[in-house]
């Protein structure tokens, strides 16, 4: 009955510390907040590096997803994102850093402006 009974603290333990919240993640909404299809990517940022979190996701006009990223000392994550509108004869662009992030803010992305011009390779 013991050895149950440490095997169920054990596992408690462990699931809790796999928790976001106890290992210093901040769970963030990002809200489409345009009628725009959107392929988007987000980047952590909380660690100082630029770690990709999501690479592509098409998230719909006026719909949105939740994600998790690092905090830092404070309890804050960092994020940047980049979107792109899905449809390819309308294209459209945007981006933006967004630090001082708490737990359960809400990230608009959108795409309202002209996309960057790409050079050819010769």
């Amino acid at each position: 009955m013991r050895m149950f009974h440490r095997l169920v603290l054990g596992l408690g333990a462990l699931v809790l510390i796999q928790s976001p919240a106890v290992a210093g993640g901040v769970t963030v909404h990002i809200l489409n907040d345009t009628v725009d299809n959107l392929s988007v990517n987000l980047y952590d940022r909380g660690l100082g590096r630029k770690q990709p979190v999501v690479t592509g996701q098409i998230i719909n006009g006026n719909s949105s997803i939740s994600i998790t990223i690092a905090a830092n000392a404070s309890g804050q994550g960092h994020l940047s994102w980049t979107a792109t509108t899905v449809d390819t004869d309308m294209r459209r662009c945007g981006h933006q850093d967004v630090p001082g992030l708490n737990d359960g803010d809400t990230v608009h992305v959108h795409a309202a402006a002209a996309c960057p011009v790409r050079r050819r390779r010769r």
